[in-house]
């Protein structure tokens, strides 16, 4: 807090209260990972879906648990925190879904937005296991395994 000037307690003040500092970080942790996730997608056109599962799947991904996504680090804990934290959260996956549904390649938005949810919560749970298990063939193989079931789910087949 130093290097940009304020003092903890100028930091503090600029939130009503705890539970709204964790609110405003989570969305924004939030909000970051998505972004490096559609950065993924939108870096490989008719491929976005294989893109985004070799980037959130991917070891470098799983052990990168300063940048990695919020979801796996986060979740666990939602249920036991204040009403505005988990109401911020879920505003933020909203959010985050309706992004991530557009690269989804169902035809209605309905569908799209079910396959988001399907795709998020296996990526998620994924690398929250995969972080946990302390075997690293064990840990790479079943963000393999995943990979290879979602891509087939979605319909995308690997060259």
């Amino acid at each position: 807090m130093a290097e940009v000037g304020l003092t903890q307690g100028g930091f503090y003040a600029h939130f009503k209260d705890r539970d709204s500092l964790v609110a405003e970080a989570t969305t924004i942790a939030a909000e970051q990972s998505l972004c490096r996730l559609v950065e993924a997608a939108q870096s490989a056109p008719g491929h976005e879906v294989e893109a985004m599962l070799d980037f959130y799947l991917s070891p470098e991904h799983r052990d990168d648990l300063g940048q990695g996504c919020v979801l796996p680090a986060i979740t666990s804990e939602l249920s036991r925190q204040a009403p505005v934290v988990r109401s911020a959260f879920t505003d933020s996956l909203k959010f985050n879904l309706n992004k991530l549904a557009r690269f989804m390649p169902a035809q209605t938005n309905k569908t799209k937005q079910a396959q988001a949810m399907a795709f998020i919560s296996g990526m998620a749970g994924a690398v929250m296991l995969a972080r946990a298990i302390d075997d690293p063939r064990l840990s790479q193989g079943l963000l393999e395994s995943v990979r290879a079931q979602l891509l087939a789910v979605y319909g995308v087949e690997r060259a």
